[in-house]
């Protein structure tokens, strides 16, 4: 610490190349934060999957009949069946995207746990036809509140009025506690409302959810539920939440080998820079360090001197990097409406990015540090 203003004061000898090497590297670590950011939160997505609970659609996103339901439930193993369809729409502009689910008001909250609304907004959500459950995150970002009545726009969910406005009534909020989801603006209203109301598909679902009594069954009960509707004109395809979450990360592309590619160039590149940056540097301030050797400095301290300017730059600068990424993720989540939920920069990434920063600054400064060590005062004052 006794050094630490000699090692600010050469950091900042050079203004204009310090302040561009630290803009440099707090660019490569804002781009490895908001990758593995995003990276992390998907993944944590599909960890929340569970493999005693299955989702059975159409691979053609084709809708299927209400009348399958008694079939599941009569398939060996399925202790519990729910469904739900979707629809997409904004509250009054664009900006605003949510997502609508019309569920099964009696068993959906049964099946999904995770979902936590208070015993009397459930009660209130069952009893009222056109009435509502959203996202706490959602209430907050458009200023919903229990009793408000609401028109949603449909772009994908027409009436059968002719129109694509729905309206509800805020009965409650629901939460899922430790889930990016539950950032998303999500709104869960009576499917019976919406069946009767659309213009089109009535009497349909999008997709089936089944709570089986043993995991280990789940690819057997799965076919079995598949088999009964072979030879239908609405084949369905079941499988866990687990090995969905997958199929659509799965759909993004190989995400890890684009973040862990990108970084590694970014860093790659930072390497090169800071190195010469560092080099040059030294070579500017031999005969300085020749001076300090005279006045009594050893060998480590000058080492330690350049070492510690390197370690400063690179982990000052990643700092600011990483917190910028740690505020622009919730942005960004809110910016999509919900659609990329909950991002964030779990602290791990952030440790790991300091960690990646301090060994970034010293093995950019191995060689300038090394030839400090080695300086002798003859040779300094020769060089000059």
């Amino acid at each position: 610490m006794k050094y630490l203003h000699l090692v600010w004061t050469g950091l900042w000898r050079k203004r204009v190349r310090t302040t561009f090497t630290a803009l440099s590297v707090v660019v490569a670590f804002l781009l490895f934060a908001m990758l593995q950011g995003i990276d992390t939160t998907f993944k944590q997505v599909v960890n929340e999957g569970r493999l005693n609970a299955l989702l059975t659609s159409n691979r053609s996103g084709l809708p299927l009949p209400m009348a399958d339901l008694s079939k599941i439930e009569a398939v060996k193993g399925v202790t519990q069946v729910t469904y739900r369809s979707l629809f997409v729409g904004d509250y009054q502009s664009r900006r605003n995207i949510v997502i609508v689910a019309a569920i099964d008001a009696d068993n959906f909250f049964a099946i999904n746990p995770t979902f936590t609304v208070a015993p009397e907004q459930l009660v209130a959500f069952q009893r009222t036809r056109t009435g509502v459950l959203i996202t706490e995150s959602l209430a907050q970002r458009v200023r919903w509140k229990v009793g408000d009545q609401v028109p949603v726009h449909a772009l994908n969910a027409a009436k059968k009025d002719g129109s694509s406005d729905w309206t509800f009534d805020v009965v409650g909020t629901f939460d899922i506690p430790g889930s990016p989801v539950r950032e998303q603006s999500l709104i869960l209203m009576n499917y019976p409302y919406f069946d009767t109301a659309r213009a089109r598909d009535e009497g349909t679902v999008q997709t089936y959810q089944e709570v089986i009594s043993d995991a280990s069954q789940a690819t057997a009960i799965g076919n079995a539920i598949d088999q009964l509707f072979t030879n239908s004109g609405y084949r369905t395809y079941t499988q866990t939440e687990k090995a969905n979450a997958q199929g659509q990360l799965a759909q993004l592309g190989d995400l890890d080998f684009f973040v862990e590619a990108i970084v590694g160039a970014a860093f790659a590149t930072l390497l090169l820079l800071t190195g010469t940056t560092l080099m040059q540097a030294y070579r500017e301030r031999i005969h300085e360090f020749a001076v300090m050797k005279t006045l009594g400095f050893s060998d480590a301290a000058i080492s330690s001197l350049v070492v510690g300017e390197a370690i400063v730059l690179t982990l000052g600068a990643a700092l600011i990097g990483m917190l910028l990424a740690r505020g622009l993720l919730p942005g960004i989540s809110n910016l999509t409406g919900g659609q990329l939920p909950g991002l964030r920069l779990p602290w791990i990434v952030f440790f790991a990015g300091i960690g990646t920063a301090v060994l970034l600054g010293l093995v950019s400064v191995v060689p300038a540090a090394w030839r400090a060590r080695r300086l002798t005062i003859i040779e300094a004052l020769a060089a000059h």
